[in-house]
């Protein structure tokens, strides 16, 4: 069943025998409906669905980090988030099943992450971030965006609004016990103050 959207001229939401329609961005989208294939599947397809299976692992525990991350991109490209970190994962950071932290890419858009220097040292159960400030009234109320992700748990911990650009340190909690002895892939980005731009993300490396 199908639904008229702003009468006979409107959008539909829904399928109609062969076609179905649904909104993405603000717009109406209509296409054929999508029918299970009884072939079997080429080699081609079988690793872009193992490509796909493990970049959806990853992102699983980080979606909302994801979502505020690619979301400036995903309206310029009327796209959705999700589906553009898990294309660039699947393009770009897996071979097979196995995942290339260093490429990974959590954010991305104009605010320029050149010469900012960021670090990260491990104290106790807490990450200390550390980077150039930015002093500048253009960026300097951007706000951090900190990501440290195990692995061997699929888990995460993140701050999608951290300290200001201007401040040069911030500081990520782990947790207490589970994560001991793992092995944490860290991440940083930026997010504009008052819009849904964002930088490149940074890959920071690992600590056990």
């Amino acid at each position: 069943m199908a639904r008229l959207k702003n009468g006979i001229l409107g959008g539909i939401t829904g399928k109609i025998g062969n076609i179905e329609g649904y909104m993405l961005n603000g717009e109406y989208i209509i296409r054929s409906r999508r029918r299970k294939s009884t072939k079997p599947p080429t080699e081609k397809q079988v690793a872009s669905r193992q490509r796909i299976k493990a970049a959806n692992h990853f992102l699983h525990p980080i979606l909302e980090f994801a979502k505020v991350g690619f979301e400036y991109i995903a309206l310029t490209r009327k796209s959705r988030a999700c589906n553009i970190a898990t294309s660039y994962l699947v393009k770009d950071a897996i071979e097979g099943e196995t995942i290339d932290y260093s490429k990974v890419r959590l954010s991305e858009g104009p605010i320029n992450t050149q010469d900012i220097n960021a670090s990260v040292v491990k104290e106790v159960d807490n990450l200390i971030f550390t980077w150039t400030p930015d002093l500048s009234y253009a960026h300097g109320n951007d706000h951090v965006m900190l990501l440290a992700y195990t692995p061997e748990l699929n888990e995460a911990v993140y701050t999608l609004c951290g300290a200001k650009r201007s401040a040069g340190i911030d500081t990520l909690k782990l947790p207490d016990d589970s994560w001991k002895g793992k092995t944490i892939e860290i991440y940083l980005s930026f997010k504009a103050e008052n819009s849904i731009l964002c930088g490149n993300s940074l890959y920071l490396g690992q600590i056990i």
